[in-house]
């Protein structure tokens, strides 16, 4: 998909909307001096983010081992996009025709007149005085736009496997070997991952497994990776739709003590367990914390784009409210039975973006890694 944003006041909303149709419609892609200052930009930009964010792009890249979603956001957002921008800056250099040919084709392939408005969705925020001063203006955008609703239907995605993902699981197959990896960058600091597949695909996942995760994280893992081992972050991330888990660190002095650290998790929330048995007002409290990341407080265009999001990906109240139902029945028993899983996981991974001579260090203490050049 293909998504554009803005935000307006009421009287201005034709302006933006007239953006949208000049973005879509009749942006010049024509310009090759454009075009390579772009990818130039970008791949500065990419390279320059993985030496601040390595985090981010060490869990990319670990989720793309596991899941379909996560191999596709690798590939347009992780490490190995930074090889197709170069890749792409080269051919704009060498070969400019055929890579405006892609451009064109893309372009043709969102705006195909035969089905685009199909797959065309237009989500507004507002109040009632609002969205009813806009709607003059929303329809003569859609006007503009090509295609009609008599147009041919795509596949239903809900139902059906998207092609891409077809793809993916292919690539994935054939590419994306389950091993330890290390991105090497100029810097002083180690982004230290290691994650799998928690829970099966398809598995039942408790909302007491958001109440764990986030105890992991302001708990144990802050203790051990930032007070005691001096990182400037430790966390962990758990997605209760694919039931990918994963703990990182961020700007951190160490490397293989951090792995280490990680592996222990599994003990230390067995050790929460008996504790939170003693101690109801602390199982209170981490409830009352999971609550408040799940119905914090947001904005009024960040209520529309969570809203649209949970619309896309077919999310309904009531599997919200059985998920918020079941973190506050949350027990000690959960967080002994998340433990028991982090204690078996099965073919976990790490990734980390480092230096060369931390890399060097870990592997002397028997954390070796495939080596990648990135910066």
């Amino acid at each position: 998909q293909i998504m554009i944003q803005g935000k307006a006041t009421s009287d201005k909303a034709g302006e933006l909307l007239s953006l949208f149709e000049l973005i879509l419609t009749d942006a010049k892609l024509d310009s090759k001096s454009r075009v390579i200052e772009m990818l130039k930009e970008s791949k500065s930009r990419i390279e320059s983010s993985i030496q601040a964010s390595g985090h981010s792009y060490a869990n990319t890249r670990i989720k793309s081992r596991y899941t379909v979603g996560g191999y596709i956001g690798e590939k347009m957002s992780g490490i190995s996009y930074l090889q197709t921008v170069k890749d792409l800056l080269e051919q704009a250099e060498e070969d400019w025709p055929s890579l405006l040919a892609r451009f064109e084709r893309i372009r043709s392939t969102i705006l195909d007149e035969t089905k685009c408005r199909d797959g065309m969705v237009l989500d507004v925020t507002g109040d009632a005085k609002v969205l009813e001063t806009v709607q003059p203006e929303i329809e003569k955008f859609l006007a503009k736009l090509p295609g009609d609703s008599k147009g041919e239907k795509l596949q239903n995605f809900y139902a059906e496997e998207h092609p891409w993902a077809t793809q993916a699981k292919k690539e994935m197959t054939e590419n994306a070997a389950t091993i330890d990896e290390g991105f090497v960058v100029p810097t002083q600091v180690s982004y230290v991952g290691k994650g799998g597949q928690l829970f099966a695909p398809g598995e039942a996942v408790s909302g007491a497994s958001a109440v764990v995760a986030r105890f992991l994280r302001t708990g144990y893992l802050w203790d051990q990776v930032r007070v005691i081992g001096g990182a400037y972050g430790g966390f962990c991330t758990f997605s209760s739709t694919d039931g990918f888990f994963s703990f990182l660190s961020y700007r951190d002095p160490n490397l293989a003590d951090t792995i280490d650290v990680y592996d222990k998790a599994g003990d230390a929330l067995t050790a929460a367990a008996d504790e939170l048995e003693k101690n109801p007002d602390a199982l209170a409290t981490a409830i009352i914390g999971a609550i408040g990341d799940m119905d914090g407080a947001l904005m009024p265009d960040q209520k529309g784009f969570t809203a649209y999001r949970r619309w896309l990906a077919n999310e309904s109240s009531e599997a919200r409210q059985k998920f918020r139902d079941e973190i506050l029945n949350t027990k000690p028993e959960d967080f002994r039975a998340f433990g028991e899983r982090l204690k078996t996981f099965s073919n976990p991974t790490v990734a980390v973006v480092s230096s060369s001579a931390a890399f060097e260090a870990a592997a002397e203490a028997g954390k070796e890694m495939k080596i990648n050049q990135v910066v």
